[in-house]
């Protein structure tokens, strides 16, 4: 089986109302992301304001000071224009929503479709760029828009996409094991997959990911909390999950190899 690749979702968490905000510094982003990426993490998910294309370089440029992670930008809610503003940072990776935000945050709903000229025109900045995407898939009919993509000629495997349970909203699917194997029995071909649970089961379910051969994503933004009434920090979530791999005979991989094996090269 091929080395585990860790994602760590380095943001605030926006599904608890206790959580303190604080990753609005980037700073105190890098100092939590940095030992994560120590622990295991090859990847780094982050924010920053859509519109504020200071914070998403300054955010950047601290974490690469700090570590050797590659860098993925969230927020898949910017506009194909501000994307293309915050892409000269040249980030390894870009999310990318294929279905609609469907979310329900803390004081906030959140509903925006992405239609497919928009996703196609995403997909032609990434390609320009050197830049990976990274698909958001919460239902099996994402998958039709990846493979709307492939057939256009937009994308080429391997396709990297995080797969997502939990989250409240219109985009919820139930983090159950039953939902884990149906979902990943349906994926595209030459799909490399990360696992990210919201709530009570995401240990057990990122678990089933490590020995299924899939990958997974964990942190601050997707579940907080290691068990009920203990919240960790990055490194936590991550060096938890490595243990867990490490015990299961699973290799965790290194920044290096996750980028060979998602055919990323190296900045």
């Amino acid at each position: 089986m091929e080395k585990l690749i860790i994602t760590n979702c380095a943001t605030d968490c926006s599904m608890y109302p206790e959580w303190q905000q604080r990753f609005h510094d980037s700073n105190v982003l890098a100092a939590s992301i940095a030992p994560a990426w120590r622990a295991g993490a090859a990847i780094a998910h982050i924010h920053a304001p859509p519109g504020d294309f200071k914070a998403w370089e300054s955010h950047t440029k601290a974490i690469r000071d700090a570590c050797g992670i590659m860098i993925q930008y969230g927020i898949s809610t910017q506009t194909v224009e501000q994307r293309r503003a915050v892409i000269k940072n040249k980030p390894e990776m870009i999310s990318v929503a294929v279905g609609a935000h469907n979310l329900s945050f803390v004081g906030r709903d959140l509903m925006m479709l992405h239609p497919r000229e928009e996703l196609a025109e995403l997909m032609r900045l990434c390609r320009d760029n050197g830049v990976k995407p990274e698909f958001e898939v919460c239902a099996l009919g994402d998958c039709w828009m990846i493979n709307d993509l492939a057939q256009k000629g937009l994308i080429e495997p391997p396709f990297m996409m995080t797969i997502f349970f939990g989250r409240p909203g219109g985009t919820w699917s139930p983090p159950t094991p039953e939902e884990f194997m149906h979902r990943i029995k349906h994926l595209p071909q030459g799909s490399y997959y990360m696992t990210s649970v919201t709530g009570a089961t995401h240990l057990q379910l990122t678990t089933m990911s490590v020995l299924m051969g899939g990958h997974v994503r964990v942190g601050t933004e997707d579940e907080p909390y290691l068990q009920p009434g203990t919240l960790g920090d990055n490194v936590d979530h991550v060096a938890r999950i490595v243990g867990i791999s490490k015990q299961l005979g699973r290799e965790v991989a290194s920044v290096d190899e996750a980028r060979a094996t998602l055919k990323i090269p190296a900045r």
